[in-house]
């Protein structure tokens, strides 16, 4: 399973920010209580101009990391990964790890990217025994981050210099901002329709070029939904998660086509569809990015109706 984790990290930053205090992951979430024990060490952390951003697939041990490293404004690398998490020597053991490498036009499109390598092992280590929460990467392939220290990193406050944290994400104050800021033609969402989980509210909204996200919670549900231009989707999907699931099937909504993944049968966790030049995406996970939850068909219906 590989998801590329900017789709539920941001909900659960604020628990890194404790574990910054100086608890200890013990203390913070026990392995028996319930919880994931990585949620202590979810976010973002930077060293230089490489930023990981890690996460939490599951309610157990399963963790993932992301980096971007930029090595110059035309060119960048990610390694993407998934594993486990032992909350015990807090460390974080992958053995899936792929790398790519980017370059990019002057107007910011992707000019071309290679897969430079599948299966890389390596570890990641936590330390919030001093003032600041930081990560050390134990990369078994190239070892490319030798004697280097990641701090956990929280966006700058408004006027702020920036950290120079490799991080391609902005915030925005509405979609439609969001879509500006991506050079995308407009977006919307169905905020305040009644779902059968509940209300639908936009908490925030993000954006790269040419791809908007919003992230809308609702109850214990993580919902998250993406507009991008379909040269930086994946195979016409834009929502940047990797997992398999159990099925695949296809809606027709609105004349449209829209393919959905689910664990469970006819109930959708992922849902893609492309308009033209354009690709959307929804993700909706349950608590702790449990995969087995899934939005039913009218849920999904109503969605769609309010997104352009």
């Amino acid at each position: 399973m590989k998801k590329y984790l900017s789709l539920f990290i941001i909900a659960v930053l604020a628990l890194a920010l404790t574990a910054c205090g100086g608890k200890s992951a013990s203390e913070e979430a026990a392995p028996d209580d319930g919880q994931n024990p990585v949620m202590n060490y979810v976010g973002n952390y930077v060293c230089g101009r490489a930023a990981v951003l890690i996460g939490a697939t599951d309610e157990k041990d399963g963790a993932s990391a992301s980096v971007t490293w930029s090595s110059s404004a035309a060119e960048n690398s990610t390694w993407e990964m998934t594993g486990t998490f032992d909350p015990d020597e807090k460390r974080f053991e992958y053995h899936d790890c792929v790398r790519t490498d980017f370059v990019y036009k002057e107007d910011g499109t992707v000019e071309s990217q290679e897969e430079v390598y599948t299966g890389g092992h390596g570890f990641m280590f936590f330390d919030d025994s001093g003032d600041k929460l930081t990560m050390t990467w134990q990369d078994d392939q190239e070892d490319i981050a030798k004697d280097m220290t990641f701090e956990f990193a929280v966006a700058p406050a408004e006027g702020e210099a920036s950290t120079g944290m490799a991080n391609p994400w902005q915030t925005a104050d509405t979609p439609e901002a969001a879509a500006e800021g991506a050079g995308l033609d407009g977006f919307s969402v169905a905020e305040a329709s009644v779902l059968s989980i509940g209300e639908v509210k936009v908490e925030e909204c993000r954006y790269m070029d040419g791809l908007a996200e919003v992230r809308m919670p609702v109850g214990a549900v993580e919902m998250t939904i993406r507009k991008g231009r379909a040269d930086v989707a994946t195979d016409g999907d834009i929502s940047g998660d990797y997992n398999e699931y159990a099925h695949t099937w296809t809606q027709n909504i609105k004349g449209l086509e829209v393919t959905c993944f689910g664990n469970r049968e006819g109930e959708a966790t992922k849902t893609i569809w492309q308009v033209d030049d354009t690709c959307f995406a929804i993700l909706a996970y349950g608590a702790g990015g449990d995969d087995n939850y899934g939005l039913n068909p009218d849920d999904i219906n109503s969605l769609i109706n309010g997104i352009q």
